[in-house]
């Protein structure tokens, strides 16, 4: 089974529903569980970049915080090194963004401010200027991903940075572009098409690869609702609502493709972090 394959039986679509909502969240919350991308991603930028921070006092802004599963953990190694936090997310879904700002608040002390803005990031004004922009598996879904990093370095303060997580466009995420493409009409990007931006405009950056592992040993259990979820969110479609023979193919394409180590099956999901 290859991605070919299924891309020929997606062109007998007519339409095919985004993942998005409660579906969505539900989703990306078991996806995350199965993978150990989020500790590493903590553990990088808290080596890495929340040292070159000032000890005093520094400023955040997270774009697509989403419910502030990844930015809590953020908080607390920042809470480690500097005295005086503020600390804005911005998300679209508004039930996701007030989780954001409770779980962030029941988090934080007199030291820390917390913002929420339940807005898209296309159309978020702002005067203040940050320390450190995070941009952390959000770019995939900026209408134009090249105007939102032209906006993201226009909100770093002098001395800051932009922090871009993005994955690379390698088997795990073939599906997706593939879903995506057929919804939008154009392709998303990913850490390639990030890579060829900057380095067209002659921005420096550094590129650092963040490997991981998504465990899909549930994918490959009949009647796994934990299997569906973490297939739904590799595909970005809820996967029930697909031609059978078309969502047999997907988790027959995710076996064919994962390693076996032990009795666990898993796909690499490694992350690229650029730093501008």
């Amino acid at each position: 089974m290859n991605i070919t394959d299924t891309r020929q039986e997606m062109a007998l679509l007519n339409d095919v529903a985004p993942l998005e909502g409660h579906r969505y969240a539900a989703c990306l919350h078991t996806y995350e569980a199965a993978s150990n991308q989020r500790e590493l991603i903590v553990g990088w930028l808290t080596d890495s970049v929340i040292p070159q921070l000032s000890t005093d006092n520094a400023s955040f802004l997270s774009v697509g915080c989403g419910a502030g599963e990844l930015d809590i953990e953020i908080l607390a190694a920042g809470k480690e090194h500097t005295s005086t936090i503020s600390y804005v997310g911005l998300e679209p879904d508004s039930q996701q963004c007030e989780k954001f700002i409770s779980r962030m608040e029941l988090a934080g002390d007199q030291n820390v401010r917390v913002e929420a803005h339940n807005t898209n990031f296309e159309k978020f004004i702002e005067q203040r200027r940050f320390d450190l922009v995070l941009m952390v598996h959000s770019l995939y879904y900026m209408d134009d991903p090249a105007q939102a990093i032209e906006n993201a370095l226009n909100l770093v303060n002098e001395s800051g940075r932009l922090v871009i997580l993005i994955a690379s466009n390698d088997t795990l995420n073939e599906l997706s572009s593939s879903f995506w493409e057929m919804e939008n009409g154009a392709s998303t990007w990913f850490s390639e098409d990030l890579s060829k931006h900057l380095e067209e405009r002659s921005i420096p950056f550094e590129r650092k690869r963040i490997g991981a592992r998504l465990d899909i040993t549930s994918c490959c259990e009949p009647q796994s609702e934990q299997g569906v979820r973490i297939a739904d969110f590799i595909a970005q479609v809820p996967t029930a609502e697909l031609p059978p023979r078309l969502r047999r193919m997907i988790f027959s394409y995710l076996e064919a493709t994962s390693n076996l180590d032990g009795g666990m099956r898993w796909l690499p999901h490694n992350v690229d972090a650029f730093t501008i």
